[in-house]
């Protein structure tokens, strides 16, 4: 079904709604004449409606979840995706019984022996009551959800000591009873269990021993810090968002969640922007930092490094400390994005000279870590000042730094050095540059030699290197350039790959032999040749039928 909808989302709702569709959280859509309803298995299930017009145009939305009372939620997303693809939408089946007459009827004490005695003989029917009327239980213990979420965690992982892949959806069904929970108590004002309890959860991911291949753990790390993200918004008690606070804090500072630590510090980003809140989390930034510096060097811990460094950088802006915020990036240049930072106050500022000298420093360094393409971005961007700057020698010298030192016989160069010449200057230099090059092949990539021999026309040199490849793929591709000289020659080497290439078996390599063979019959006299090659091939080769069937293509 064709629906544009995107635009009426906010892209955080449309990355979970379209999450929630691709882990197959939509059932039992009905279709009753323009209205498409449907079950979305979130924290709760949520029921859908939504009306589309003949046209694809969306006339009206609901969901029952809270966050739909003011907005357009990821359930709806999710239902439309599922529309989108065309899912398989059931026809509408109405309920003969009216429950709600019927349960008029009934008296509340009869009820309520109904409701007990389901309750005694039945233990789910006992945990969906509990979940569902939560808010009158009396309130648990933090200690008290620790043990009960550490031991039926416990009980998922079982005997084995592990979360096969198709086991995960009981640990998904733990969680989805937990999150049911922390959402009723939320739905009644009540904040600081549920925050207890999607905390405890994510602290129980980073060793969890699971086979994650399904994504379960990112759907409930999403499910976790959609129940904090619904109580920083409403919850106007101020202790229980401190708590909230020093719990991110010190998930930051101990590094106890690893990688689902990014979504704590989006939170914790948006919402705690206060001068004292933003303080804290710099003294915190400033001691891993410290700690970092203590530990023996490597790559990853280089890499954590620059990212705390980036970070207390922004923190600092965002106290206005400008002259701090500075000062760490000038300290800091080693690192590439840091580095960056600098070049783009310099050039703000129109620093020219010191742009040029630290875009200068970075490519010599990236040359000694082995980082080709950084040097290839800081020589563009030197190239570019240059240029605008009118420095016509900086520019040339830097063009042939980069021809034969930095990105050696790189043909884009190449052709830059030549536009800095007139034609008749280029012809008494051009001999030796090609030379040159020529003389250090294995240093650069041989194409780009031949780019320029198609540039400069020398079909001959041209020639050779390319037969030397005896590859197909390399031949055709400068066929062209050579036809008119050598098209003898080219016919001659299509013959020999052709000729190797069959000793081979197996269907993909015969499909290639034909390739080569029909192509050779676009050349002069090919077409003669192919008949005898293919006869010659049918008589040697006369127990591959499937070689056989690609000869009787062609």
């Amino acid at each position: 079904m064709k629906i544009d909808f995107e635009d009426l989302f906010d892209e955080k709702i449309l990355k979970r709604g379209y999450n929630y569709y691709l882990e197959d959280s939509v059932h039992d859509v009905t279709k009753n004449g323009n209205c498409y309803e449907g079950l979305v298995y979130g924290t709760e299930i949520y029921e859908v409606q939504i009306k589309i017009d003949d046209k694809g145009d969306i006339e009206d939305m609901r969901c029952n979840c809270p966050y739909a009372e003011e907005n357009n939620c990821k359930h709806m997303v999710a239902l439309l995706y599922y529309l989108k693809n065309d899912k398989k939408i059931k026809k509408t089946i109405k309920n003969t019984e009216n429950y709600d007459r019927i349960l008029d009827k009934i008296s509340e004490k009869e009820i309520k022996e109904f409701v007990l005695e389901k309750i005694y003989e039945n233990f789910d029917f006992q945990n969906e009551f509990r979940k569902y009327f939560i808010q009158y239980f009396k309130k648990t213990s933090k200690k008290v959800y620790e043990k009960r979420i550490a031991q039926s965690i416990y009980q998922v992982i079982g005997r084995r000591g592990f979360i096969e892949y198709d086991e995960t959806y009981k640990f998904s069904n733990v969680i989805y009873d937990y999150m049911q929970e922390a959402n009723n108590l939320i739905k009644h004002n009540e904040y600081q269990t549920p925050f207890w309890i999607a905390s405890l959860i994510l602290e129980e991911l980073p060793d969890l021993p699971i086979d994650d291949s399904d994504g379960t753990t990112s759907y409930v790390e999403s499910e976790c810090i959609e129940v904090i993200e619904e109580i920083l918004e409403k919850c106007k008690n101020n202790n229980i968002i401190i708590e909230i606070f020093n719990w991110m804090l010190e998930v930051i500072k101990k590094d106890t969640l690893g990688d689902y630590s990014y979504e704590v510090e989006r939170l914790l980003d948006e919402y705690f922007t206060e001068d004292k809140f933003v303080n804290e989390k710099l003294k915190v930034i400033d001691e891993k930092i410290q700690k970092l510096k203590q530990q023996e060097k490597y790559y990853y811990s280089d890499y954590k490094m620059e990212e705390l460094i980036k970070t207390k950088i922004a923190l600092l802006y965002q106290l206005n400390m400008d002259k701090e915020a500075i000062k760490t990036i000038k300290e800091n240049i080693y690192y590439v994005s840091i580095r960056r930072m600098l070049i783009d106050i310099e050039m703000e500022k129109g620093n020219i000279d010191n742009v040029e000298k630290l875009l200068q420093e970075g490519m010599e360094i990236s040359l000694k870590q082995g980082y080709h393409g950084r040097v290839i971005d800081y020589i563009e961007e030197l190239l570019s000042i240059f240029k605008a700057q009118n420095q016509k020698e900086k520019y040339k010298n830097l063009v042939e730094e980069a021809l034969f030192k930095y990105s050696r016989g790189d043909f884009k160069y190449y052709k830059k050095l030549k536009e800095l010449y007139t034609e008749e200057q280029w012809k008494s230099i051009r001999d030796n540059i090609i030379k040159t090059l020529e003389n250090d092949e294995k240093n650069y990539h041989i194409d780009d030699l031949r780019q320029i021999y198609v540039e400069e026309q020398y079909y001959k040199k041209l020639y050779h290197s390319v037969m030397d490849t005896a590859l197909f793929e390399i031949v055709i591709k400068y066929e062209k350039y050579l036809k008119k000289d050598f098209e003898k020659q080219l016919l001659e080497e299509y013959q020999k790959i052709a000729n190797e290439k069959v000793k081979f078996t197996g269907k993909r390599n015969y499909e290639y032999v034909r390739e080569i063979l029909q192509h050779m019959k676009m050349l002069k006299n090919g077409e003669e040749l192919v008949k005898k090659m293919v006869e010659e091939y049918k008589i040697k080769y006369a127990n591959r039928r499937l070689l056989l069937g690609e000869l009787n293509k062609i």
